[in-house]
């Protein structure tokens, strides 16, 4: 071998060595850019954008979650204990960790869909779309459709009408009324006696017996602010005249609702003493009795008592105030 072959043989080796080692050096320098700009980037993301990352992704450290998982993983990004969330929903914590593992079957029947609503609300997250996909995960699909939006106490039949009691009682009145003038015509008649004055009762509240005739007669208050009042937790349905359903869910202590005054409005509760009447400050009456269920409670007929108890009151603050 030649001097020349031997140099070009030695500069080939050389070119060869060096080259690696600088594409090896670039790429490293690369990888460690990129990973450094992203671990910036999820280092700047608040805990609200991290949980939602989570929920949005359905995933956790590259790791796919069922939805109940993915609840944990949002609370537990956002900081919240069991307790705290537990006492802001006034749900119980087996309830809550149940929801988590997804074990509905430990979930009163029917309390599945308020439940989630509740906890979404404290995570804060879309209730429609969390309740859509954890119903269709954990197979609770039949039980949604026949139970939302919250579980019904009883069927409320629609009130039977009247006519067949008032035709039987018109009959009953007419046969009396013939055997009364069947007797006047066979015995004879006594002495006619002057009347006597009749005495009228009159009690603080009324000026005679016959404002009573002119109670009905007498347009509603809507002007009163009447509401209902949870006192504690209970669940609440308020229909219309014509069975419209505007609220039917349970109610956390504290909540309120005006219901429509002078439109043959209803309300039902599985637990009376739980909700209250109120004019403002003024506490007209608890719905019903403590751990009694009602049903189909007039507003109408609430408003006229009411508007008695608050009288007073709305006239020593202004009528004006008492306005819906």
């Amino acid at each position: 071998m030649g001097h020349d072959e031997t140099l070009n043989t030695q500069e080939s080796e050389f070119h060869d060595d060096v080259r690696p080692a600088d594409s090896g050096t670039d790429r490293s320098i690369d990888d460690s850019a990129v990973s450094d700009s992203q671990t910036e980037a999820v280092a700047e993301m608040t805990p609200r954008d991290r949980a939602m990352d989570i929920f949005r992704s359905r995933k956790f450290n590259g790791e796919s979650l069922r939805m109940g998982q993915v609840l944990r993983r949002v609370r537990e990004t956002l900081g919240l204990e069991m307790v705290d969330v537990s006492r802001k929903s006034l749900l119980r914590q087996d309830f809550l960790m149940w929801i988590e593992r997804m074990e509905i079957g430990q979930i009163p029947k029917g309390y599945l869909t308020p439940y989630l609503r509740a906890y979404c609300v404290e995570l804060g997250l879309p209730d429609s779309e969390v309740i859509a996909q954890y119903t269709l995960e954990c197979g609770a699909v039949s039980e949604v459709r026949h139970s939302a939006p919250v579980p019904k106490i009883g069927d409320i039949a629609p009130p039977k009408p009247k006519w067949p009691l008032m035709v039987a009682t018109a009959a009953v009145m007419t046969l009396f009324a013939g055997v009364a003038i069947g007797v006047t015509q066979i015995v004879k008649p006594g002495p006619e006696l002057a009347p006597a004055p009749a005495i009228v009762a009159v009690n603080g509240a009324r000026h005679s017996l016959f404002d009573d005739a002119n109670d009905a007669e007498r347009p509603l208050p809507t002007n009163l602010q009447l509401e209902l009042v949870a006192v504690r937790q209970g669940w609440l349905e308020i229909r219309g005249a014509d069975g419209t359903i505007f609220r039917s869910r349970v109610m956390a202590a504290g909540e309120n609702y005006f219901p429509r005054l002078d439109a043959g409005w209803t309300v039902s509760a599985k637990d009376g003493g739980a909700f209250q009447w109120r004019v403002g400050d003024v506490v007209i009456g608890p719905l019903g009795t403590d751990g009694g269920a009602v049903f189909s409670v007039s507003v109408d007929q609430k408003l006229a008592e009411a508007a008695e108890m608050a009288a007073p009151t709305v006239a020593s603050n202004g009528a004006g105030k008492a306005t819906r």
